[in-house]
């Protein structure tokens, strides 16, 4: 048997597979329970189940390893995955050394923790251990007992690996490295942290001279550069953060390349896989941030496959649009593999979020319906903590197809329903696809604020008004962007791609009739480049709210307005503006950016009759600038972006007469697929080109067609 990642989904034995798993953690079931809740999996349709391995449960006290139950029945590893096997069920394994998972100290041993020197932790700007349990990656001392931990583990997993004919097709390595950062915003200065970013600098610049002229500074060596500690008020401190989140990229990539080192020389040939975390409270526009911090391994290694985490906690329109949204933008940084979900909402972990077994599976199918190629439900089953071991208490997880017991609950039902009429349409929906016109550009850089903003504790670093910047990267990436644009078109029911435009050709964004792109006042001068060559050659650019002018490093960068022959200042006038015929438009600022080239068509004015919008021909293509942001809060910014949209006579794949229905239409070889989502909690009477249709609150449908 063979099983890995190619060409956009998984492939076993030579063909494509739609990996549906289930999450089951042996350490929280009684060991009598497990082949009951394994063959419940199974029976719902399912070909997979996932879990993790456990550090702390297995290495008990130091050198002492249980991995056949002599200690407790619990651990032994061994029966559990022989179990798999005889089911009949692959198997996804998770042995850290972090697996979070809620488990105390996320799953670090307890006596390392009470062991390890001070050293091998992670340490703030003082060298005071951030938190007991948060190590430093790459420090020796750390990666010496993980490694002896491997040194334990790997042997198992190769033995049970698919090529020996066991049950195991793929390893995550580690779990959500940087997640840590991203929620607290508490970065590691441990000085073995400090010497690569000095080394990191070296190699980027290779002398301090050409540091000085891109900073505007005067440091006599490299070993004069402290890591940045403070807010960023000035061009100095700007340069030197920027750095250090291109630093902790490759930081993190070294770290998971340390470790699929030391696993490939245990043998083992299984696909290797890592998720990506990023939903909080229901809403995942922070995720793509999160995706972005594995993008140096994302180029420097192809054995690796990233997964996202979706969790809704409820399924509405306030939220319908960020597994889409996400899920293309994965696709966008990892075009070779399946966008598939390492952990698929099943339950809850918080017992007060009430998650409806109907919503779910309208989620589920919406998935589908989004391009995901593959998934684990996270959890399958409840667990209970083994005495100490549960972070947040007894019980793991509530409301989740199967409890603890076994007992089959209505989430169950829907997920049977689910996983069946995937193995019903099997190779055809795997390698269905959706047709665009629109492409949006994804810049990464504006991505980069995990180290200058937390997310629980809201700290911000970054002063753009002394920085003399009118917009904050984040909010426009997260209110512009994610929740404006992106939420916008799919409301509107139009499909759209996501391109990276820090690694796609001129060719490839010529296939689309428009390129989105929303900005701040800083774009490098190859992307801007790349823009201005695509309007000249054909393209029509749709881009605001400002016309880029500086770098990456804030010094002056005008090819994209100096290739395009665009004057423009700047202005403070009313938030409200009229485009493209709609009146009193809310724009989020004051700020505007003001045309003054007459020799353009005008589509929005302020107040005070400032041009604040133009088209403009350039070559063979054309470009629409707006110079103020908006996002999506009321029905006239749906309406600016679909009569841009209709610039290019751009259609709807489907004729649906209720705009209230999100819809899909994927193609297939032999069928086709139109998936209609009501989230609406009222029952809907529509037409589907001409078909009559009645969809329930919170539902779905799905109408198949031969081709």
């Amino acid at each position: 048997m063979s099983f890995s990642a190619s060409k956009g989904y998984f492939v076993k034995n030579g063909k494509p597979i739609f990996v549906i798993s289930g999450e089951i953690h042996y350490f929280r079931l009684d060991p009598k329970l497990w082949e009951k809740h394994l063959k419940l999996l199974k029976d719902s349709g399912a070909n997979t189940t996932s879990t993790y391995i456990p550090w702390d449960w297995h290495e008990y006290e130091e050198n002492k390893f249980d991995f056949t139950g002599l200690t407790n029945p619990a651990r032994n590893l061994i029966k559990y995955i022989k179990l798999c096997k005889k089911v009949g069920l692959d198997l996804i394994v998770k042995p850290g050394p972090y697996i979070l998972a809620e488990y105390e100290h996320h799953g670090l041993p307890i006596w390392l923790i009470n062991k390890i020197s001070k050293n091998a932790h992670a340490l703030d700007e003082k060298e005071n251990i951030i938190d007991s349990d948060l190590m430093s990656y790459m420090s020796d001392e750390y990666l010496n007992y993980s490694f002896l931990w491997y040194d334990k583990i790997m042997p198992i997993i190769a033995e049970h690996q698919e090529s020996n004919a066991g049950p195991i097709i793929m390893m995550q390595v580690c779990n959500e490295v940087g997640v840590f950062q991203w929620l607290y915003g508490k970065i590691d200065y441990n000085p073995s942290v400090i010497k690569l970013h000095k080394e990191f600098l070296v190699n980027k610049y290779l002398s301090i001279e050409n540091l000085n002229k891109t900073y505007g500074t005067n440091y006599s060596s490299f070993e004069s550069i402290a890591a940045p500690i403070d807010k960023i008020e000035t061009k100095q401190d700007y340069c030197a953060y920027y750095d250090f989140h291109l630093f902790y990229r490759h930081y993190y990539s070294l770290y998971l390349d340390v470790l699929i080192k030391k696993i490939k020389k245990f043998d083992i040939k299984i696909q290797l896989t890592h998720n990506i975390p990023g939903w909080i409270y229901g809403n995942a526009a922070e995720l793509p941030m999160l995706i972005s911090t594995y993008e140096e391994i994302m180029k420097t290694r192809d054995d690796i496959v990233f997964g996202l985490d979706h969790i809704p906690e409820f399924v509405s329109f306030r939220n319908a649009h960020s597994d889409f949204a996400c899920n293309k933008i994965l696709e966008a940084l990892q075009p070779h593999a399946p966008v598939w979900a390492a952990e698929l909402q099943a339950g809850t972990r918080e017992h007060q979020v009430k998650s409806d077994a109907n919503d779910l599976e309208t989620f589920y199918y919406t998935s589908l319906a989004h391009g995901m190629k593959s998934f684990n439900y996270y959890m399958f089953s409840q667990g209970t903590n083994p005495k100490g071991k549960g972070f947040y208490g007894k019980t793991f997880y509530y409301q989740t197809p199967l409890e603890v017991s076994s007992k089959k609950t209505d989430l169950y039902k829907s997920i049977k329903k689910v996983n069946s009429f995937i193995n019903e349409e099997k190779e055809n929906l795997i390698e269905s696809k959706t047709k665009s016109d629109i492409c949006v550009g994804l810049y990464k850089p504006y991505f980069y604020t995990e180290l200058t903003t937390s997310q629980m504790l809201k700290e911000k670093r970054l002063d753009i008004d002394k920085l003399g910047l009118q917009y904050d990267p984040r909010f426009i990436r997260e209110e512009i962007f994610f929740n404006g644009l992106l939420r916008g078109l799919q409301t509107l029911n139009f499909n759209y791609e996501i391109k990276d435009l820090e690694n796609v050709s001129l060719e490839s964004l010529l296939q689309y009739k428009q390129l989105w792109v929303v900005t701040t006042e800083f774009m490098d001068s190859v992307a801007q480049q790349l823009l201005s060559d695509f309007v000249k050659v054909g393209g029509h650019l749709i881009i605001y709210p400002v016309i880029p002018t500086l770098d990456l490093y804030l010094n002056p960068c005008t090819i994209l307005r100096d290739e395009v022959k665009i004057e423009f200042s700047k202005s403070v006038s009313p938030n409200k503006v009229n485009a493209f015929g709609i009146e009193d438009l809310f724009t989020i600022f004051k700020n505007k950016q003001i045309f003054t080239d007459n020799n353009t068509d005008v589509v929005a004015i302020t107040e005070s009759d400032d041009v604040c919008g133009i088209r403009k021909k350039i070559g063979k293509g054309n470009i629409t600038a707006l110079g103020f942001a908006f996002g999506y809060t009321s029905d006239e910014h749906l309406h600016l972006i679909e009569k841009i949209v209709l610039l290019d006579k751009i259609k709807r794949q489907v004729k649906v007469s209720d705009p209230d229905i999100q819809f899909v239409l994927r193609k297939g070889k032999k069928h086709s697929y139109i998936f209609l989502m009501n989230y609406n909690n009222q029952y809907k009477v529509l037409k589907v080109n001409s078909k009559n249709v009645t969809l329930k609150p919170f539902s779905y449908r799905i109408i198949k067609s031969k081709r």
